[in-house]
């Protein structure tokens, strides 16, 4: 009797086993259907234009190694499909579905350190690193994150997706949202022309000794920290009375008679900073 009961243990043991391993097996199956990883490549001459669209999730830009379009898509769906060719020096790159979603496609495309990329969602995650060429992002309520640029151009007009900047040196740099909060950090040398209806504005770091940055909003707050050592011209303005400046010896709280859009500063080898809001609070730090 223990024999028989120890051979239908067994035998329940191998049967349970061998039905867990056909589940597992299907499940594989049914993720290796729905995600599909797909790559691609074009050559490109300098100062090549590459749009890349994706309404459907995130895309990330990073540097080629080659100087060609490395393209690397993945799609979470069956419904979805990516239109992607060339005219000469100019890529076009889109994702297509009859789905609505926000995380049933995703792009990461390696290009050349010089092109001009525009990237488009409405509501994916847009990633920018490493770059120096004319960058645009465009999306109504997606993040945009550009870090480590040098020498570029970078465009973002959001409607409430937030914006982070971080590592830009000797970049022009011109940012809009409706009511998104942007974040700038670590922008060195750079002219920057920042507006947020409704969000926060907020500037961290040493801003070099030859930058100029308008920064202005509606109601939204503005806050800047700035170390106690670095040469800054400050101009703020704001109809708020909870705004609180705190500035150092040679710096302005007001410059009324100043209508330059990115005025140029009065200390010799210092960078300006000219701050505005309507109804905002205005803060200024210097650690």
């Amino acid at each position: 009797m223990r024999t028989n009961g120890g051979d239908m243990r067994a035998e329940v043991v191998v049967t349970f086993s061998k039905r867990l391993a056909t589940i597992l097996i299907s499940l594989c199956a049914l993720v290796s259907v729905a995600q599909q990883k797909k790559e691609g490549s074009y050559q490109v001459g300098p100062k090549a234009v590459i749009s890349i669209t994706n309404n459907y999730g995130p895309i990330t830009i990073k540097p080629s190694p080659t100087g060609e379009v490395l393209i690397t898509t993945i799609s979470h769906s069956k419904t979805v499909s990516f239109d992607n060719e060339q005219h000469g020096n100019r890529v076009q790159l889109r994702s297509v579905s009859p789905a609505q979603g926000t995380n049933l496609a995703e792009f990461t495309v390696l290009v050349p350190g010089d092109a001009c990329v525009t990237l488009q969602s409405s509501s994916g995650v847009l990633r920018a690193e490493e770059l120096h060429g004319d960058l645009i992002f465009e999306t109504s309520t997606g993040a945009v994150e550009v870090n480590n640029i040098r020498k570029g151009h970078v465009h973002v007009h959001t409607l409430s997706g937030s914006t982070t900047l971080a590592g830009i040196h000797h970049s022009h740099l011109d940012v809009n949202s409706v009511s998104g909060n942007i974040n700038l950090r670590d922008i060195t040398g750079s002219s920057a022309v920042v507006h947020s209806g409704t969000g926060r504005i907020a500037y961290q770091g040493d801003p070099g000794s030859a930058g100029a940055y308008r920064l202005t909003t509606h109601s939204g707050d503005i806050e800047v920290s700035i170390p106690a050592t670095s040469s800054v011209d400050i101009s703020s303005r704001s109809m708020s009375i909870q705004s609180v400046p705190e500035l150092a010896a040679g710096e302005s709280g007001d410059n009324a008679g100043n209508q330059s859009f990115l005025p140029r500063s009065r200390i010799s080898k210092a960078s300006v900073f000219v701050l505005r809001s309507f109804r905002g609070k205005i803060r200024v730090q210097r650690p």
